[in-house]
């Protein structure tokens, strides 16, 4: 087990038992992942929060700053973790965002403009269908609850830069190429990463997220496919899962038709989702007036 696979095991809340857990999105959204029983994974840098590895970043320099307060090496251990933070910007993961909250007024905003739908997916189950998908052989899959307490996330990166400030020690007094200081910096970066993609402010808790996020091999060039969003191409990969992993279906706030019930029961039918019973699918119980 290398150090990042150590630290995530650690630190990282993955979910052990079946449970149930949500997908929100818009109709072509849920169109499209029942439709072809895939979804589209997309790369973390084109997420709509692109302050997490930043957040992540600011806690391990104000860590760093505090240990090495009194440390006669600062000044060079500081300039080693500058080049350590240039190396960031390889951040190649893809992250699909789940929710342990089913009726959510925040996320129904967020991701499918009220009008929406979510997705209940059986968890466990679709982990076994990722890790056995076809291209399985060319990534890490990692899961967890997203974390949003501050004192878990520092002691989780606090362990993070000790590890680098004795790795830069040995470097600094070294008189030749260490090696062990190369692999162990290739380890830190990309733990750091990893913990990017589950630590997010508190202010962000009320997502309750949870997060599968797919880390190609070093080795490997996984294949991948680009969208179109607003203007831009996003780059994704597909993962598959089988039908029975649905669960059920939650209509949106705003989408309180009656023919939205008896549209979706029609396209459930037609894709041979016939285990989604009527009582599976289900309105948002928040209230709206218009």
């Amino acid at each position: 087990m290398d150090f990042r696979d150590m630290m995530a095991e650690k630190y990282l809340n993955e979910e052990k038992k079946e449970c149930t857990l949500y997908h929100y999105t818009n109709i072509y959204g849920l169109e499209g992942i029942l439709d072809n029983r895939e979804f589209w994974v997309s790369h973390s840098d084109f997420l709509n929060d692109k302050t997490e590895l930043k957040y992540t970043l600011e806690i391990c320099e104000s860590l760093l700053q505090d240990k090495l307060k009194y440390n006669e090496l600062k000044d060079k251990i500081l300039d080693k973790f500058d080049t350590v933070l240039k190396l960031m910007n390889d951040h190649l993961i893809y992250i699909l965002s789940l929710s342990n909250n089913g009726d959510s007024n925040l996320l129904w905003s967020n991701y499918s403009n009220n009008d929406g739908y979510n997705i209940a997916f059986s968890f466990r189950a679709i982990i076994d269908d990722f890790e056995f998908n076809q291209s399985y052989s060319d990534y890490y899959l990692y899961h967890s609850s997203v974390i949003y307490e501050k004192e878990h996330q520092i002691k989780a990166i606090s362990e993070v830069i000790d590890y680098f400030i004795e790795l830069a020690e040995k470097d600094i007094l070294f008189d030749r190429i260490n090696d062990d200081y190369i692999v162990g910096v290739a380890d830190i970066i990309r733990t750091i990463q990893l913990f990017s993609i589950f630590f997010k402010d508190n202010c962000f808790s009320q997502e309750e997220e949870y997060r599968i996020a797919i880390v190609p091999y070093l080795s490997k060039k996984i294949q991948y496919d680009c969208r179109i969003s607003n203007g831009t191409f996003i780059p994704f990969i597909k993962l598959g899962f089988h039908k029975n992993r649905v669960k059920g279906i939650t209509i949106g706030p705003k989408n309180n038709m009656d023919i939205t019930l008896e549209g979706l029961v029609q396209f459930l039918n037609l894709h041979e989702y016939n285990h989604i019973s009527k009582d599976s699918i289900r309105y948002s119980c928040i209230p709206y007036r218009y």
